[in-house]
């Protein structure tokens, strides 16, 4: 074998390496490198060199055809004050068994019966938007798609919740959240155990360690119903035929809690965002709903009819990854792309540098739901990858696409979405692809 060639990346500054330029700005310094410096780039951020992998093959080696060769607890230690030990942030057998564990819980039918769930919240969440609708008041619809997604997941992990209880565990989640966000890209993280805050943190904390405790305590009281908390305190690893305990079912319910409002609500935002900008996009989803539904509310069984109003998620999706960067670590040294990457060493996979490819997609800036119109596509497997791939594929991708596919639909029946003049949008890479400063929208009544 010929000797290895250096991974090609940008030089760095001693100690802190690229870091600074990252941390300024972590999107336009991914693309940049991508762009520059070809599908391996290696990244020099403070001691440390990464490797982002950017081509569909790549990123196929790592969350498929070689899963257990990269392992993900290491690269998840930041977001674990979010996630805990759960089927996010564990590895091997461990995972496997929390995989089996969890599986029936997110069956399609099962999903697929909380639809009436999802259209009674977003029509309680229509009604309140009357009062914005007639004075011509803008909302941020980030905020109100959190709210909306924040009731849905704690209605589908455990029925009926205390509105006292869910507005504390909506704000100790947000604390946890931005604390976590802030430390993602400090160069002084680790001095955060010293900061004024970490006592309000540890109460955050604590909060949402109560909540989930006294959720778990009510569910093994009461009498199996139809939520998610249900569905795992009956679970039986088939192989073992090993429960949860407590722990265990407090960290998992943790990780859902978080992972099932956060990214479907930055999703949401997004698609009223770019919508807002497409009039031809705008009409054409109209067009689709009334077609198909005139005002009723959709059933499962409409969803896959709404083809355009899918598609038009998928190409939201597409620019703005909600999981716009996730990592692993090697367990060994590894090949990939002709390249030898030592083990411990830790690779980025970026959806939102891999979905803007431009050898993947054609004018990849452009807002274009067709793209994923039947018979349109060609692309490679792992050209598109919002909610990962393999075996560590998202466990809740069909919850959050069934979930946003409603919500798209409801909310175009009776409102027409229009961008507030002079709100600043951005995005804010954090743990979640969300807008910095949230989206000012203001509302239009459909005629009918």
């Amino acid at each position: 074998m010929p000797p290895q060639q250096a991974i090609p990346g940008p030089r760095g500054y001693p100690l802190v390496g690229a870091f600074p330029r990252a941390r300024r700005d972590p999107l336009g310094f991914f693309l940049e490198a991508n762009r520059r410096y070809g599908d391996i780039v290696a990244l020099p951020l403070g001691p440390r060199r990464l490797y982002l992998l950017c081509h569909p093959d790549h990123i196929k080696d790592v969350l498929q055809d070689h899963a257990r060769a990269f392992r993900k607890s290491v690269a998840a230690e930041p977001i674990r004050p979010l996630f805990g030990e759960s089927l996010t942030t564990v590895d091997g057998d461990e995972w496997a068994r929390r995989r089996r564990l969890m599986r029936p819980a997110f069956a399609p039918p099962r999903m697929e019966a909380l639809v009436p769930l999802i259209v009674r919240a977003t029509g309680a969440m229509l009604e309140g938007w009357r009062g914005a609708a007639e004075s011509g008041c803008p909302l941020d619809i980030f905020g109100e798609m959190t709210e909306l997604t924040r009731t849905i997941i704690l209605r589908t992990l455990f029925g009926d919740v205390a509105s006292e209880d869910a507005r504390a565990a909506g704000h100790a989640i947000a604390f946890v959240a931005e604390r976590v966000n802030q430390s993602l890209w400090s160069p002084l993280g680790w001095l955060s155990r010293f900061a004024p805050t970490r006592r309000d943190y540890g109460h955050a904390l604590s909060v949402l360690d109560e909540f989930m405790a006294h959720r778990i305590e009510e569910g093994r009281r009461r009498r199996p119903g139809d939520d998610v908390l249900s569905a795992l305190l009956a679970a039986r690893d088939p192989e073992t035929g090993q429960q949860y305990d407590d722990a265990e079912l407090r960290d998992e319910l943790k990780a859902l809690f978080v992972a099932g409002h956060a990214t479907a609500a930055s999703g949401l935002a997004w698609t009223w965002y770019l919508l807002a900008q497409h009039e031809d996009a705008r009409r054409r989803l109209q067009k689709e709903i009334r077609a198909m539904l005139a005002t009723r509310a959709p059933s499962a069984e409409d969803l896959s009819r709404l083809t355009y109003t899918r598609a038009v998620i998928d190409e939201t999706l597409r620019l703005y990854p909600p999981t716009w960067v996730t990592a692993r670590t090697t367990a060994d040294a590894v090949e990939v792309g002709g390249y030898r990457l030592p083990a411990r060493t830790t690779v980025l996979l970026s959806p939102f540098v891999t979905h803007r490819h431009p050898r993947l997609w054609e004018d990849p800036e452009r807002f274009e739901p067709t793209r994923f119109s039947s018979g349109h596509s060609t692309r490679p497997r792992y050209a598109y990858f919002p909610f990962g791939g393999g075996p560590r594929a998202c466990i809740g991708s069909v919850l959050a696409l069934m979930e946003m596919q409603v919500i798209v639909t409801m909310v175009t029946q009776r409102y027409e979405l229009q961008l507030a003049p002079g709100w600043r949008v951005e995005p804010d890479p954090r743990t979640a692809l969300a807008p910095r400063y949230g989206v000012g929208i203001v509302l239009q009544p459909v005629e009918a």
